[in-house]
């Protein structure tokens, strides 16, 4: 008979959750890519308070599109530090979310630019 150890159980849906939106914040173009403490309590209050996982990777492809055109003649503006630059549009997300068509645009329009 074996024994279960810690790493034969499944992620807890938090952990795994938490894990994603901070790797999809560090891979978003701007962001800085380091995860600091005040990053990860975000991304927990976010599982939390039950916001989809899509709503932030939307957000955050939005957040970084819109920097993008918003400075494209001028000096690039410094690195996102924090998770926390992305709140109002996460919660802009919720209220008003983008078309699958939209998100894809913004997507590909980032890939050209970087």
């Amino acid at each position: 008979m074996a024994i279960a150890t810690d790493k034969d159980q499944p992620e807890p849906l938090r952990q795994r959750y938490v894990r994603e939106l901070l790797r999809l914040y560090v891979a978003t173009p701007g962001v800085a890519g380091r995860v600091r403490r005040a990053d990860r309590q975000l991304a927990q209050a976010l599982y939390d308070h039950n916001v989809p996982l899509y709503a932030v990777a939307n957000a955050f492809i939005v957040a970084a599109a819109r920097r993008v055109r918003h400075n494209a003649y001028s000096t690039p503006p410094p690195p996102i530090q924090s998770l926390h630059y992305f709140r109002n549009v996460i919660r802009e997300m919720l209220e008003r979310p983008p078309g699958y068509r939209e998100i894809e645009q913004l997507r590909q329009s980032l890939r050209e630019h970087y």
